[in-house]
């Protein structure tokens, strides 16, 4: 896998704090208009954030050098996260990536009347720095309206939704200090990971597996006597890298979310600690690589365990998703029959 493929599993994988982090933290609550008014700013991705949207980044950036500066990049990534899924579900489509479009980030690969992803891409980036240049707030929605001239029709998406942020953050199911946090921290754990590895034996034999998770439980247990060796100052780079190689690993296999336990009892594992998050049929089930870390002082292969429980649900849900569809498919059919 090159650095372009790495990255661009970072942009989706990390897909729903960043964007949420963006939508809490960066959008404003209110805008004022050009009359003197102020309105409600609205983010809830649909069509009508649009020339809002653009005119907030008029506000931003008086030109298009502002936008590529590297000081402004987490803010312009979390535009183009936001502007791309808006784009998604007014038209449908797919986050893609290549060696030559997007000026070297993620774009979208629209659907047509044609079918799915056959439109021309849209290259997010291009699109914001364009809108900076031509400074009429019209760009954003012009896109969009070519797009679904494109669909045919009344131009309505062909598919049901396609936005990937389904499981992100908002004011409802997180705290300011929580999105705080993890606007920092996400941003830390693959250069985290990157350089932990580097300072192992053999770095090329880590990766984002079961077996690399059992091999670090043999390596915890041989190192540490007790947790407060492992808490000892001079440990902190080694811990710190392997709890974020244990988040991140088990998150990727089993499509959690990283969290932080902001605002929870001092007596909860998950107290002021990231953890994993995975959201599985109705119920949350969280997994805190700290507490993972420990566990592996007197067992091994605790942490591989971890995973192997997120695992076990996740086949679980899929086969009770696959009986609930054969038992309303045989329903259908016996109303049918008896029609």
């Amino acid at each position: 896998m090159n650095e372009l493929q790495r990255e661009y599993y970072a942009f989706i994988n990390n897909m729903d704090v960043r964007l949420g982090a963006f939508v809490l933290a960066d959008l404003p609550e209110t805008f004022d208009n050009e009359d003197g008014t102020t309105a409600k700013f609205p983010k809830d991705f649909g069509p009508k954030s649009l020339p809002m949207l653009e005119f907030f980044v008029l506000s931003r950036f008086s030109s298009p050098d502002e936008v590529i500066d590297p000081e402004n990049r987490r803010f312009v990534e979390g535009l183009i996260r936001y502007l791309g899924e808006t784009y998604l579900r007014a038209i449908g489509g797919a986050w893609d990536h290549d060696e030559e479009t997007g000026n070297g980030m993620p774009f979208i690969r629209p659907d047509t009347e044609e079918g799915p992803l056959k439109g021309e891409p849209i290259p997010i980036l291009a699109i914001i720095l364009a809108a900076v240049d031509a400074r009429t707030a019209e760009v954003f929605t012009a896109v969009l309206d070519k797009a679904r001239e494109n669909l045919g029709g009344d131009g309505s998406p062909k598919r049901n939704c396609t936005g990937l942020a389904m499981g992100m953050l908002t004011a409802e199911n997180s705290s300011e200090d929580e999105v705080e946090f993890l606007s920092r921290f996400i941003g830390t754990v693959e250069p985290g990971i990157a350089a932990w590895t580097q300072e192992q034996a053999d770095p090329s034999s880590w990766a984002y597996e079961r077996e690399s998770l059992v091999r670090l439980g043999k390596q915890i247990k041989v190192r540490y006597d007790s947790r407060d060796e492992m808490m000892s100052e001079e440990e902190t780079p080694f811990v710190a890298g392997a709890m974020r190689f244990i988040g991140e690993t088990i998150r990727r296999i089993g499509f959690g979310q990283w969290r932080y336990g902001a605002d929870l009892e001092a007596d909860d594992p998950r107290s002021r600690q990231p953890f994993i998050r995975f959201i599985i049929g109705d119920q949350n089930l969280d997994m805190v690589p700290w507490r993972l870390t420990q566990t592996a002082l007197e067992d091994t292969d605790s942490i591989a365990a971890g995973l192997d429980t997120v695992i076990s649900m996740r086949e679980e849900e899929a086969a009770n998703e696959e009986a609930s569809t054969k038992s309303d498919s045989a329903d259908a059919s016996g109303s049918a029959d008896q029609n």
